[in-house]
């Protein structure tokens, strides 16, 4: 049986999209009899193929980038609105484990012209991110050497001996926060009535960072699947 001859035709283009870089390629095939309507049919269908697969890969990079948030994360919403828990349960983690004393953090405090007690989230936030600098850059036997002798000491400050094991856990960062409410209101979902449920949490912000993470992995498998 003769084959029948087809013209095929490939058109491809590179397209910038924030700091990424996609591809497109397409080619159709069609016998060299083919009218506009077999044409515009082909291409159509090329453009739903195209639709479907860039859905699926702006949730997959999504997803990526909200599991591994940008070290410079944007200011939060409401930053001059009062510190959360679990900030403050995460900044305790913090002094205690580089063996802060009170003169240091006093000065840490006023260097954000912020005091304890009166502690914003944008003002945590900034002092948790400094913090969480030195930890990185000390050695890691420093670092257990350090939890421990607070931990054993007997003048500890007995909130910080009272807090839970989830304190070392880091509050969700800002760009985990506004994911969850992007995606949440694609799906109509009730995102508080979702952390109650889940977590007992009783505001976006006393979410943990894996948390957030699961919490949001979750939406999206349900997006991906509808």
């Amino acid at each position: 049986m003769e084959q029948e001859a087809l013209v095929t035709r490939t058109y491809r283009a590179a397209i910038r999209s924030g700091d990424d870089y996609i591809t497109i390629e397409e080619t159709i095939a069609l016998p060299p009899t083919a009218d506009d309507a077999a044409i515009s049919q082909a291409v159509e269908t090329g453009w739903r193929i195209f639709r479907a697969q860039q859905a699926a890969v702006e949730a997959q990079i999504n997803a990526l980038r909200d599991a591994h948030p940008a070290i410079n994360t944007p200011r939060i919403a409401d930053p001059d609105s009062p510190a959360s828990e679990k900030q403050r349960s995460y900044l305790e983690y913090l002094i205690n484990t580089l063996a802060i004393n009170d003169g240091q953090m006093q000065a840490t405090l006023q260097e954000h012209n912020a005091s304890y007690e009166t502690l914003t989230k944008g003002q945590a936030s900034e002092i948790i991110d400094g913090l969480k600098q030195q930890l990185d850059q000390k050695p890691a036997t420093s670092q257990a050497s350090a939890a421990a002798a607070v931990a054993s000491s007997p003048s500890a400050n007995s909130t910080s001996n009272m807090l839970e094991s989830t304190a070392s856990e880091p509050p969700a960062s800002t760009r985990q926060l506004a994911a969850l409410q992007r995606v949440a209101g694609q799906q109509g979902v009730d995102l508080n009535a979702e952390i109650r449920q889940r977590f007992g949490a009783q505001q976006l912000d006393d979410l943990s960072v894996n948390e957030a993470g699961a919490l949001l992995q979750e939406l999206q498998q349900r997006s991906l699947r509808r």
